[in-house]
């Protein structure tokens, strides 16, 4: 492989392409369906230190 195909792919995987925009919006929904398995889990590790005292 040559300098310049090294470069050619280092380049390439650097530049992205955003094909979804900001649309404005605040998704409180989605924000909580994705905060759900880490709440669940700190409200199971609170339960069982307050079963331990």
């Amino acid at each position: 492989m040559t300098h310049m195909e090294i470069k050619a792919l280092e380049n390439a995987g650097r530049t992205t392409v955003w094909t979804e925009g900001y649309d404005g919006e605040t998704h409180y929904g989605d924000v909580f369906k994705a905060l759900t398995p880490a709440l669940f889990i700190l409200a199971t590790a609170a339960a069982l230190m307050l079963a331990i005292l």
